[in-house]
């Protein structure tokens, strides 16, 4: 399993939204950020191995505007069956568990 990890254009978050779930992305977190002349959402996923291309892909040409030098995307192996320093109760996703 593969957690992604990408800044994308907080007015793209929607359409991105929607193609991810069209391939299988079943949950998806986003945190937007506001300066005065950006704005920028932190967009978190969880996916099989064998989606990792197809799904940065979809984030690169929906996500971001600009070109793959200016696009973040980050790719970690994730072992859901570890164990989390969160207690029981706090975490509501497991998007939210520590890598």
């Amino acid at each position: 399993m593969k957690r992604i990890i990408a800044y994308v254009n907080t007015m793209r978050v929607h359409w991105l939204v929607e193609e991810l779930q069209n391939i299988g992305v079943a949950e998806i977190m986003a945190t937007e950020y506001f300066k005065s002349l950006s704005q920028a959402s932190r967009f978190e996923f969880l996916c099989v191995d064998e989606l990792v291309e197809k799904a940065t892909a979809i984030v690169h040409r929906i996500g971001t505007l600009g070109s793959p030098e200016d696009t973040f995307i980050d790719v970690q192996h994730v072992d859901l069956n570890a164990g989390d320093n969160m207690p029981p109760g706090q975490r509501m996703s497991i998007l939210q568990k520590g890598v």
